[in-house]
């Protein structure tokens, strides 16, 4: 028995391979729940570095507005004149929207194409951009002379079967315009980013169409060899105008990863978490039932001689091999599922980050393989150290005395202690979280529940067998008796089947909850806000959420269009304060003065005439989040950096809303336009006259309009379904888990039932020799399997449900940032139930089937 020598395990794993396999298959759901979530995690942070890098060339500093406003390009020559700046470029990002029903959202990159300087500082190579021939453009004033040139990558041009002289129809915030194709990108540099979805115009072309004439939205330094990156920083933040970023993009990939771990750290504990604990409950199961069904041949090789340590090494050396299994198994599925969760967990990134996130693709790494299987091979070491040592630290008269007796366990009086102790724990580390205000301490109190339900399934099957007892009595006859003595028989195999479905299951009724609450709470929200007739905005979203802001001037032509009583703009955008990102809601006068189109609920105290304050530019209305975030109260004065110089407002009111996890301000857009400098609005609210219907109204819209500005109209009721739709779509990765656990409760289920039955062989030899048909040791198997469905479902909605109320209350706010509402989804948790009952249902129907179908004679014969 060589440390390093598997033969012996080896043999014993291939002759329990049968009894394992439900471990394994548990093991490989659980590593496969892991490997898919660390892929995704990298592929959607490497698809914003990706950006960050090309789109920054060879910059090593950027200089933007606060929240990516537009600046004079005026102060590219300030920036150029400190001392260690070699070049700095102008420069034009913006989005466009492909024409028609794909409606690709496109990067745009305005820059001087003519300046070999600035086309170095983002191509690596010689040739940016190139004709049909793949050579140099001959003539840049060509390209100059027409303001719809635009130069598509190759790979977009591929797509789309479009050749230099082509026009190319896209959406614009000044409306539906056409371009022509003048040149196509080689794929390196810029071009090999976003999926091909990138277009470079001349930047004079740029900010005629997406900014203004003469003002940009960033300017790209490249510094002088010998300059010192921070010295540098430092000028060019002095000659530049209060609250302007110069950042490099180093630091901008630092932030997006901090920003990343709140999500990546959700995901972990809500799916990889999940999928190990129920593994590992599964697995202990399983181990120990393979482990003491070997007690005998333990015995006889520790008569022989054998050391405890020795048979408890050969036993860990087993569960090695089975850890091995699991996540050779699980490592493949967890590469499949991370094509089916990619989308859902980008979609989730999208909503809480408000962004979007192009050209997510899967890439695989030592990393996202490496952490798995180091903890699925973690799990089934952990499930095997103690009922191995258990069973190896046995003297051998009493492994002979006590063949085919399960060992003894734990008194229920010891799990009642060990369960009140893990509450204790819980309530502990939420009272660190409160305390403290970390979402790390939440994550704790998340993992001990996990363990509290675990630990509280031996009691719960203790106390709750009684009552459930009875109550079946009537179902199964007297079928119930022998239902109940195997449940107590095994203890520990019943409380560790109870505890994977309390586990699994409670982990989708915590998330369900969570999902619930969060859409009702948007719902809450918006609705008494959005009471227009009609909200116009554009069919493309160019963030997470909003949709691409369009010219004001749709505002002033729907305001002169027949049927129209009343038009209030809105601009939203995000914006830095203090270090983080917040939301601006800009609305017209209108909006605030007349309530004909809504009006956000205050909650608490507010200033007298608080509205009006906000209309006439002296105060503004702030979230909830905003509140919790930065501990502002009513009166107190909040100072923005604009590019138009500070702009001071009183807090007049709190209202709840989710544009934003860090906080929304409400402002007039009167004053948003004069300070931010952006005429565009995101929504265009319409009251119709009484002589005209909303659904006449939008008709005439569309006809006139909609082409034109790309635009989508929808009711107000229509528009709050959207955002409840959004929600819905972040939430939509609990679905996978679901399926997973239901499976895995399935694969548990009938390991236990199975397991009984063959223990029971010549019991149930014994009734049907008596006379007991076989329908009646079915109904027997079938009221074990919901008995412990019931137990285990028990627990789930204990767990679930605090766990529900423990993260919309509080763990949300530090983690995301988000204010809810508590809302419990009972439908949901019926289909849930009936669902877990169901698959109960089926393990013991093909249990019951082999229980039903034994031979009195051989069974009797069984040993």
């Amino acid at each position: 028995m060589s440390l390093l020598s598997f033969r012996i395990a080896l043999r014993f794993m291939r002759g329990s391979w049968p009894r394992l396999a439900p471990a394994v298959i548990a093991l490989a759901c659980g590593v496969a729940l892991t490997c898919s979530i660390e892929i995704v995690n990298q592929g959607i942070l490497r698809a914003f570095v990706d950006v960050i890098d090309a789109m920054a060339g060879k910059a090593a500093l950027q200089v933007t507005a606060p929240g990516g406003g537009v600046f004079p390009e005026e102060l590219t020559e300030a920036a150029a004149s400190v001392s260690g700046v070699e070049l700095a470029v102008p420069a034009v990002t913006a989005a466009a929207f492909v024409a028609g029903r794909s409606g690709e959202l496109l990067t745009v990159l305005g820059v001087d194409i003519t300046n070999d300087s600035v086309v170095r500082a983002y191509e690596p190579a010689a040739v940016l951009v190139a004709g049909s021939s793949q050579s140099r453009l001959d003539d840049p004033l060509v390209f100059l002379s027409q303001p719809d040139s635009v130069a598509i990558t190759n790979a977009f041009a591929v797509r789309h079967r479009l050749r230099v002289g082509d026009s190319l129809l896209l959406d614009t915030p000044r409306g539906r315009r056409r371009f022509t194709v003048r040149g196509v990108l080689e794929p390196e540099g810029v071009a090999r980013i976003l999926g091909g979805n990138l277009i470079v115009m001349d930047i004079f072309a740029a900010e005629a169409v997406f900014t203004r004439p003469r003002f940009i939205n960033r300017i790209d330094l490249v510094l002088s060899r010998n300059s010192e990156l921070g010295a540098v920083q430092k000028g060019v933040a002095a000659v530049m105008p209060s609250g302007f970023l110069v950042e490099a993009p180093q630091q901008r990939k630092a932030d997006l990863q901090k920003l990343m771990q709140s999500l990546a750290a959700l995901l972990r504990a809500a799916f990889g978490l999940t999928g190990l604990v129920t593994a590992f409950l599964i697995g202990f199961n399983r181990l120990t039932n393979v482990f003491e069904q070997r007690t005998w041949q333990i015995g006889i090789l520790r008569a022989l001689g054998v050391r405890a340590d020795v048979a408890w090494r050969e036993m860990m050396k087993e569960s090695l091999l089975l850890g091995a299994s699991g996540v050779a198994i699980g490592l493949p599925l967890g590469i499949g599922l991370s094509y089916l969760m990619l989308p859902l967990v980008a979609t989730a990134a999208a909503v809480s980050y408000n962004t979007i996130i192009a050209d997510t693709s899967i890439g695989l790494g030592v990393g996202p393989l490496l952490v798995p299987a180091l903890l699925g091979l973690g799990t089934a070491v952990l499930a095997a150290a103690i009922p191995a040592r258990r069973v190896a630290r046995l003297e051998p008269a009493v492994i002979i005395l006590g063949r085919g007796i399960e060992s003894p366990t734990g008194t229920p009086k010891f799990a009642g202690g060990t369960f009140a102790l893990l509450v204790g724990c819980v309530v502990g580390a939420l009272v660190m979280q409160h305390a403290t205000g970390s979402a790390t301490w939440g994550l704790l109190a998340t993992a001990l529940v996990a363990v509290a339900l675990a630990a509280g399934a031996r009691l719960v099957v203790h106390l709750g067998r009684s009552p459930l007892v009875s109550a079946f009595r009537l179902l199964a006859g007297p079928m119930w008796r022998f239902a109940a003595a195997t449940v107590t028989r095994n203890p520990r195999r019943s409380a560790l089947t109870v505890a994977t479905i309390a586990v699994g299951i409670g982990a989708v009724f915590w998330l369900r909850f969570a999902a619930y609450s969060f859409e009702r709470s948007v719902i809450e929200a918006l609705t008494p806000a959005f009471r227009a007739d009609l909200i116009a905005g554009s069919v493309h979203v160019e963030s997470g959420v909003f949709e691409t802001p369009v010219d004001q001037r749709l505002a002033v032509r729907l305001r002169r269009m027949n049927g129209v009583r009343a038009v209030a703009g809105e601009r939203v955008r995000e914006w830095p304060y203090r270090g983080g990102p917040v939301t601006i809601e800009a609305y017209d006068d209108a909006y605030y003065t007349t309530g004909d189109f809504g009006q956000w609920p205050l909650y608490g105290s507010s200033l007298a005439d608080a509205w009006g304050m906000v209309a006439r530019g002296t105060a503004t209305v702030v979230s909830s989040s905003f509140v919790s975030n930065f501990g502002c109260r009513i009166g107190d004065v909040i100072t923005l950096d604009t590019p138009g110089g500070p702009l001071s407002l009183r807090v007049a009111g709190v209202t709840v809303d989710f544009a934003s996890p860090r906080g929304t301000l409400k402002i007039s857009r009167r004053i948003y336009e004069r300070l931010w400098h952006d005429r565009r609005v995101t929504y265009v609210f319409l009251m119709s006259s009484p002589l005209s219907s909303p659904a006449l109204l939008r008709e005439t819209i569309a006809r006139k309009l909609g082409r034109r500005y790309g635009l989508r109209i929808l009711s107000s009721r229509e528009l709050v379904d959207y955002y409840a739709d959004q929600v819905r779509r972040a939430f939509r990765g609990v679905n996978v888990l679901a399926g997973l656990i239901l499976i895995i409760i399935l694969v548990a289920l009938a390991d236990t039932l199975a397991g009984d039955v063959l223990e029971r062989t010549r019991e149930l030899g014994m009734l049907r020799a008596i006379g007991i048909a076989a329908r009646h040791v079915r109904r027997m198997v079938v009221v074990e399997a919901l008995l412990l469905a019931l137990l285990g479902l028990a627990l789930a909605l204990v767990g679930g449900l605090s766990l529900g109320i423990i993260w919309v209350s509080a763990t949300f706010r530090y983690l995301l940032g988000w204010m809810l509402s508590t809302h419990v989804p009972v439908m949901q948790l019926v289909a849930g139930i009936a669902a877990t009952l169901l698959v109960s249902l089926l393990a013991a129907l093909l249990t019951g089937r082999r229980a039903a179908a034994l031979e009195p004679v051989t069974a009797l014969r069984y040993e």
